[in-house]
């Protein structure tokens, strides 16, 4: 007997991760870098991504999007 584990999806999916550097002028204006994972749609996350190094070493806003994947994503 073939026993498969099935693993838990949850909707729960969309995340938003904002990186900016600890010590700046209250009203500096900084570049802002966004970064959309790659995975074909079918793998790969936000969290394997830290933007506090380059937030903090190049002194610029550094922003992850996670998305759906697999069964939850984009329709086809």
């Amino acid at each position: 007997v073939l026993e498969l584990e099935i693993p838990e999806i949850s909707e729960d999916c969309l995340y938003l991760n904002i990186y900016t550097p600890a010590n700046r002028a209250p009203k500096a204006k900084l570049p802002v870098m966004v970064w959309i994972h790659g995975g074909g749609f079918s793998m790969g996350s936000a969290s394997m991504y830290d933007g506090s190094a380059l937030a903090a070493y190049q002194d610029m806003v550094v922003v992850l999007i996670q998305y759906r994947l697999g069964a939850l994503s984009f329709l086809r």
